[in-house]
């Protein structure tokens, strides 16, 4: 069995977890996945890129602006200036690509999280709020309530939330594919039975594409999320 830690072992810091989060969108790769989502960033280009009355001379503010791709979406469609925020390391890099692509006079990227940042050049309200801050399951990065807060200290009334709202839906599907690559194979590995390694795999969640032929029902809509305040609707 493992040896357990003896007492004379110093036990490690409790974990920073907002250190831990905004470093973790530092990275390139993660930025890669999300660029790549095909469906994903085509949808954002598509509403920014064919709104140009919504955004000719708009003030927009990027929450989580990563590689700040939806502020220079939002700049080519008219916006008179963009504030890109993003606390990670990835600001750095995100002010440089703005710089590369001859928008720093629209675009701004301040680093920081959006709860302690205030605008600049004295700017106090926005009248766009963009954002791609779903996940898996949608609320899995965490993202919304920093965008809810930036809502409610910056967006004018009758200003726009980009998205403004969001379906959370259930269907069955067929997972004997999924069951065979995650679960079954344990069973054989060159030889030898790893079924233990295929125990716990039951508690946890998977995430993995399926396609519309697995789909064994409609889907049941459990939830329909709505963004925009009352005052500016």
């Amino acid at each position: 069995p493992p040896t357990q830690p003896g007492p004379s072992q110093s036990v490690p810091p409790a974990r920073d977890d907002d250190t831990h989060y905004f470093k973790s969108y530092a990275e390139n790769d993660i930025h890669a996945v999300m660029i790549q989502d095909k469906v994903r960033t085509s949808t954002y280009a598509h509403f920014i890129l064919t709104n140009p009355t919504l955004f000719r001379d708009a003030v927009v503010l990027d929450v989580g602006c990563g590689t700040s791709i939806l502020s220079l979406f939002a700049a080519r469609s008219g916006a008179k200036r963009v504030i890109a925020v993003d606390a990670s390391d990835i600001a750095e890099k995100a002010a440089r690509i703005v710089k590369a692509n001859g928008l720093e006079d629209i675009i701004t990227v301040v680093r920081g999280k959006v709860e302690d940042i205030t605008l600049p050049d004295d700017i106090k309200q926005v009248d766009i709020i963009i954002s791609e801050w779903m996940g898996y399951a949608l609320l899995y990065e965490s993202m919304l309530d920093s965008v809810l807060h930036a809502r409610d200290r910056f967006l004018r009334p009758g200003g726009v939330m980009a998205p403004s709202q969001c379906k959370m839906e259930l269907a069955l599907c067929d997972a004997t594919e999924v069951f065979k690559d995650r679960i079954g194979f344990w069973n054989d590995v060159y030889g030898f039975d790893l079924s233990t390694m295929a125990e716990d795999l039951y508690e946890d969640a998977i995430v993995d594409v399926v396609g519309p032929n697995t789909m064994l029902s409609d889907p049941c809509t459990i939830k329909v999320v709505i963004f925009w305040r009352r005052d500016c609707v």
